[in-house]
């Protein structure tokens, strides 16, 4: 194999770091070709490609809202109270 077709091949664990990046957008776009270019040849990467793509877009319609940081920070510190008059 040469070297250039060395640097279009990538094997599973680079595609699945480009599909994930490419999920959170933040692939280059010389890495989602390199990635589109093994989904061709890959079945497990395609359907892990598909469910990926799929998870994300439930994540999104489903408009999940995380608890505020000062809310965790409050919660934090009652738990560590709480565990201090334990022990005491």
């Amino acid at each position: 194999m040469s070297n250039k077709s060395k640097f279009f091949f990538i094997d599973c664990s680079e595609a699945a770091e480009c599909c994930n990046k490419s999920q959170y957008k933040e692939a280059k776009f010389f890495d989602k070709v390199r990635l589109m270019f093994h989904l061709t040849f890959c079945k497990t990467c395609r359907s892990f490609s598909s469910k990926n793509s799929k998870l994300t877009s439930l994540i999104e319609k489903s408009k999940i809202q995380t608890c505020p940081d000062e809310n965790k920070e409050q919660w934090r510190k009652e738990i560590k109270k709480e565990l201090v008059e334990e022990r005491n």
